[in-house]
């Protein structure tokens, strides 16, 4: 199960595949048990009627797709999604939606200007913890719909994506040394207060929020295949928790006839995800969660992500920071796009990987990657702190040297 390509190389990268990938027909199966057609037919009927709603571009990267040796390299842009420059303005606002619908009832939308329904939703308040970008969403979907808003972020968020969260709206509380600490803490500050927590983590008897950040995650897909005809062999996925990845996947199952050879990427300082695939359950990381890749600085799975994960994938991998900050550059400097594509830290996890194992022709060959390949790449956020992303593009940070 283990391959060892990257054995003579002085980094920590690894790469497993997955020994519990089931055929097409029970990986149908298991998306229509655990994320039901109705759950994303109501998420993009919803998402689709917000203001400033549009399918962003899939960009083809040629030049990125002729070096590699594939037919095509297809980039989703999510910097573009409702100006917050991140896919995670699906999943969030919309789980805010659903908590609202939840607790009120499924009318508060259309009663929603009425002084009494306005007062009763100001008295809810939501919860989050994030490293920026999915709390951004959380804030963005309670100002949208009205109700009040609690962030946790923890030590390491940059003072940047603090103060884009409070742009927002939000309260913003530090609490933590990392991502999965400042998770507790939320939880433990939502039950003491009544709050609601808005999480894209799920974990034992906490699923039906997730479900719908999932589902709202969905639409990306819908774009790329139903509107703009996407028929990808590959798909590079950067993960983290892992409600990217699975509501990415359960839509590419959803919507397309056959199942695409799915690879997950992570950071090599969290590989919670490459654990978990080689021993076969959800493994905590035993790394140090120390990466420029801070929206996938995790160190444990989604439970829910990981009963559709475990079933679907082709294998797991971690990159380096460098890895994703030459992503970066070949982005902005290496495009024939009409114009440079500006993209975060994490988001070019998934090109990363793509780049790594299509220059080591033994594991190219293992994914089956060739002449034929159409690979396709969610570029999940844009620039979301301007001074991070300047001194890596400029070398300041992971530099080449």
């Amino acid at each position: 199960m283990n391959c060892h390509y990257f054995k003579n190389q002085t980094s920590k990268r690894q790469i497993y595949f997955n020994p519990q990938r089931v055929p097409f027909h029970e990986a149908q199966a298991l998306i229509k048990n655990i994320l039901p057609d109705p759950g994303f037919t109501s998420a993009y009927e919803t998402i689709s009627k917000w203001p400033g709603y549009q399918p962003t571009s899939v960009i083809n990267l040629d030049n990125v797709a002729d070096a590699l040796g594939v037919k095509s390299v297809f980039y989703k842009n999510e910097a573009e999604r409702f100006g917050l420059k991140s896919f995670k303005a699906l999943g969030g606002a919309y789980a805010v939606h659903k908590c609202l619908e939840m607790l009120i009832g499924q009318n508060y939308i259309s009663s929603h200007n009425s002084s009494k329904m306005k007062q009763m939703i100001a008295g809810i308040t939501v919860t989050s913890a994030t490293d920026g970008n999915h709390g951004k969403s959380v804030a963005w979907g309670a100002k949208m719909f009205g109700c009040k808003c609690v962030i946790f972020i923890h030590e390491k968020v940059s003072k940047n994506r603090e103060d884009a969260l409070k742009k927002y709206g939000a309260q913003v509380v530090r609490g933590g040394k990392n991502y999965d600490e400042s998770v507790k803490i939320a939880q433990e500050k939502a039950k003491e207060n009544d709050w609601h927590v808005i999480s894209d983590t799920s974990y034992a008897g906490y699923t039906t929020i997730p479900k719908h950040v999932m589902n709202g995650y969905e639409v990306m897909v819908y774009e790329a295949v139903i509107k703009q005809s996407i028929r990808p062999t590959h798909v590079f996925l950067q993960t983290g928790v892992g409600s990217l990845a699975a509501g990415v996947t359960a839509s590419l199952i959803r919507h397309l006839d056959y199942s695409p050879r799915i690879i997950l990427v992570d950071p090599e300082n969290a590989d919670c995800w490459v654990q978990s695939i080689k021993h076969q359950e959800p493994v905590a990381c035993d790394g140090s969660l120390n990466t420029y890749m801070a929206g996938l600085a995790c160190g444990t799975v989604s439970v829910l992500a990981w009963e559709i994960l475990c079933k679907t994938i082709e294998a797991s991998m971690t990159i380096s920071d460098l890895d994703a900050a030459r992503a970066m550059r070949c982005l902005k400097f290496c495009s024939r796009s009409h114009y440079a594509i500006e993209a975060g830290e994490s988001a070019t996890a998934g090109l990363a990987g793509l780049i790594l194992t299509s220059n080591i022709s033994a594991l190219k060959q293992k994914l089956q990657i060739d002449t034929d390949s159409q690979i396709f790449i969610i570029g999940s956020e844009g620039v979301t702190d301007r001074d991070i992303y300047n001194k890596i593009i400029t070398n300041e940070l992971l530099s080449e040297a």
